[in-house]
């Protein structure tokens, strides 16, 4: 038996546009600016000799249907034999904006590579989980930044070579999160006209100003100013912020009902515990990786 784990971390999105129109998945995805978490997704993948295909996904010692998994499985394996058996463990809980989707496809993308001793680089490795995401609709701009680390600005859409990257230099603070409601449908809202029209106006402006100051406090700044104007922002949310706000900057996580900040970690915590369930982490800096199992 053939064994490997990797590591991807979590992701916030503060702002984002959607550029979803190309025919190539790989130039599919989103512009916009976001955040990697030291909490994430920890895949171990075993694999064995069968006479047919056979995916087994187990999520937090659950097995359940994951088409984001299977996909990536069936793209690197392509028509070869095997059992193929994926666990995962979340830290987060999924369709909440934390990008778990994308982490998912990603820690599985380099722990299967990693098991058959596939000769794929790491834009291979990228660009099948990229793909994963955008053909399920789970997610649009999370994985190219996860393989990453740390604060990245998305210049353009898609997975290398296409996509276009720049990671910025950030202080190393603690990041406080808070799960308000119930999860949110990234394929709903991204197929739906009037969230796209106003996600794509929102997000080319606040991306311009990013830009000219690609600083952490400033792209919170822009994100709550974002998840205002596009309208995504429910009630419970707004005084989530509003509460949170005496002691740090906040903002809403894309796409998710939930809120990510930056301050008085102490007094976030405590402001925040009241509307959902509240989790600590810092910046994650190397991105996806294979790790001891």
């Amino acid at each position: 038996m053939l064994k490997a784990s990797a590591f991807a971390p979590a992701h916030v999105t503060g702002f984002f546009e959607i550029h979803d129109e190309a025919e190539d998945l790989r130039k599919r995805g989103s512009r916009g600016v976001g955040i990697c978490l030291t909490r994430g997704i920890h895949t171990n993948v075993e694999v064995s000799e069968s006479e047919k295909q056979d995916i087994e996904v187990f999520i937090n010692n659950k097995k359940m249907m994951s088409p984001v998994t299977e996909f990536v499985v069936q793209r690197l394996m392509s028509d070869d034999c095997y059992k193929i058996k994926v666990k995962s463990e979340l830290d987060l809980p999924l369709g909440q904006g934390f990008g778990m989707s994308g982490a998912n496809a990603l820690s599985t993308s380099f722990a299967l590579a990693k098991a058959l001793n596939l000769e794929l680089s790491k834009d291979d490795i990228v660009c099948v989980a990229h793909q994963a995401e955008i053909a399920c609709r789970t997610g649009l701009g999370d994985v190219t930044p996860q393989s990453i680390g740390g604060m990245v600005i998305r210049k353009k859409e898609g997975c290398p070579p296409f996509g276009v990257v720049e990671k910025i230099e950030c202080e190393d603070v603690e990041i406080v999160l808070c799960v308000v409601g119930k999860e949110l449908s990234t394929r709903d809202i991204i197929t739906d006209p009037e969230h796209r029209r106003n996600i794509n106006k929102y997000g080319e402006e606040s991306l311009k100003q990013l830009v000219k100051m690609p600083k952490l406090w400033e792209a919170i700044w822009l994100s709550l100013a974002f998840s205002k104007g596009t309208g995504l922002m429910s009630q419970d949310m707004e005084k989530a912020v509003m509460a949170a706000r005496n002691f740090g900057l906040v903002s809403m996580a894309m796409l998710g009902n939930s809120v990510f900040a930056i301050g008085d970690t102490k007094n976030l915590v405590n402001a925040l515990q009241d509307f959902g369930e509240v989790y600590t982490c810092r910046i994650d800096r190397n991105g996806a990786r294979i790790v001891a199992d």
